[in-house]
């Protein structure tokens, strides 16, 4: 591919991301810029090997730090070390023995998949390709694959699509309804709740997520379904959606009469997806309830007996972004359960991705030897740490 310079308002990533992958792959910098913020992405052989970002809440330091890699303290003190000495940042916390490379790696990966996804959505600004790789030096290179990333890049904006086309706009604002929240709500759902109450419209409740807007829709998406946050001015259904959508009510009670959460969940959303009818709130709700009780059992036999294998670079294909956030998140989570509970993805969602994980053979269980177990800290290589 030629070097070539556009308007993103006519090159949309997910029109460019194929040429980059697809036979012949194309090695060389991807620049996206929209006003003071700039982004690097470095392509070889199909796979993103490097990313850098003028954004300061995407600094390395700041993702260590986000996903409880390296504390915020360490982080900037070796910061300064790493600017002093002339070494990466990356590189310079590895030869220190801070981070384990593993460890660096998927925060790496982390900030760089978040980067390229937000990049998605941008509809203004520059786009530019040049062939051909700058020199990396002992910069700690990447290696994700670009099928991969733009397959969940598409999923992420038809993801928003779908949140945007539930509220009025960025200036929404709730109502709460505390008595339709779970008995125990996370600390980010009870953060949204709070700030809900004091009036903050819907662009500061996604502001407020210190995992970025992605997470807090989720977290707000939770909650409105539940039926704990309402807008204050909603969308009505629209016209002719009236049949479908007593239809759709009638098989979700179906559903849960029947026993099949799961399936109950879904159709109660769909229905949600449409508007904040009463009834699918408390279908939703009942259907959710039973199947985190249905699920409890399976999830507490997991403590204490998983382990982490490192993960093969490039990843399998299998897993998602959000499958590999996960593996980081349950590598710093005291108890499976935390880490269900505490994802913005939800318990069911964030289940489904640790099967997978299981299923790719990097998340692993100890044999089950009857004794009885104490509660212990999931470790990456395969020994349990007792937590006294």
């Amino acid at each position: 591919m030629d070097r070539f310079k556009g308007n993103l308002a006519s090159y949309r990533l997910q029109l460019l991301m194929p040429a980059f992958f697809e036979a012949p792959a194309v090695d060389g910098m991807l620049r996206v810029e929209r006003g003071a913020v700039r982004r690097h992405f470095f392509f070889q052989r199909g796979y993103l090997v490097g990313e850098s970002s003028s954004e300061a809440t995407e600094h390395l330091g700041q993702v260590l730090a986000r996903l409880r890699i390296l504390d915020a303290e360490r982080s900037a003190v070796a910061f300064e070390a790493a600017e002093a000495a002339g070494v990466p940042f990356g590189t310079f916390v590895v030869e220190r023995g801070l981070v384990a490379r593993a460890r660096l790696l998927e925060a790496m990966e982390h900030k760089a998949r978040e980067a390229l996804f937000d990049c998605y959505g941008w509809e203004s600004g520059e786009v530019e390709f040049r062939p051909g790789l700058p020199p990396l030096g002992r910069a700690v290179e990447l290696q994700l694959g670009l099928k991969e990333l733009h397959r969940d890049a598409l999923a992420r904006l038809l993801e928003w699509r779908v949140f945007w086309n539930l509220f009025p706009g960025p200036g929404t604002t709730f109502g709460v309804y505390r008595e339709f929240a779970v008995e125990t709500v996370a600390a980010a759902e009870e953060q949204l709740l709070q700030l809900a109450e004091k009036g903050a419209t819907l662009s500061e409740l996604l502001a407020a997520s210190p995992e970025g807007p992605l997470h807090g829709a989720r977290w707000v998406l939770r909650l409105y379904r539940r039926g704990a946050l309402t807008p204050r001015k909603p969308r009505g259904p629209k016209v002719g959606d009236e049949t479908e959508l007593a239809d759709l009510l009638t098989l979700a009670r179906g559903l849960v009469d029947g026993g099949r959460y799961e399936e109950a969940v879904a159709v109660a959303a769909q229905v949600l997806e449409r508007a904040p009818v009463p009834e699918a709130h408390t279908l939703y709700r009942e259907a959710e309830v039973r199947l985190t009780v249905a699920l409890a059992e399976e999830v507490l036999a997991l403590d204490g007996r998983l382990y982490f294998e490192p993960l093969p670079r490039p990843a399998p294909p299998s897993l998602t972004a959000d499958d590999l956030y996960l593996y980081t998140k349950l590598r710093g989570t005291r108890t499976v359960r935390e880490a269900l509970r505490n994802t913005a993805m939800g318990e069911l969602a964030a289940y489904r991705a640790l099967k997978r994980l299981m299923e790719a053979g990097v998340a692993k269980l100890m044999p089950d030897t009857g004794a009885p177990r104490r509660r212990a800290k999931t470790e990456p290589f395969g020994i349990p740490i007792v937590v006294r």
